[in-house]
């Protein structure tokens, strides 16, 4: 009797871990509403752990506590330069905000 081996993959992984629950937004895509959508974002770079986000309003950012429920550290924020505290993970948000920017 062969047994077939079946490769998992990190999708699976997750989906498992959050107990059959699948994430239905990612991170960067709830950033992006976040910071008052695609339109709203002149431009956004990085250091190690924050996004720095330049906006055109900031009465569209949402506030620090929705952030945080969304999974990220935290917001800090002067008019329309946006700092988001994200983590060692940044550069993939990043990756993401900007891929969503453009769809």
């Amino acid at each position: 009797d062969e047994e077939e081996i079946k490769f998992h993959t990190k999708a699976d992984f997750k989906e498992k871990q959050a107990g059959g629950k699948v994430e239905k937004q990612s991170l960067a895509a709830a950033i992006l509403e976040g910071l008052g959508g695609k339109d709203n974002i002149v431009d956004v770079t990085n250091c190690a752990t924050r996004l720095r986000v330049n906006v055109k309003d900031e009465k569209l950012v949402q506030s620090d506590s929705y952030f945080k429920s969304i999974g990220t550290h935290g917001l800090k924020s002067t008019k329309t330069n946006i700092q988001l505290i994200v983590g060692l993970k940044v550069p993939n948000e990043k990756d993401g905000l900007e891929d969503g920017k453009k769809n």
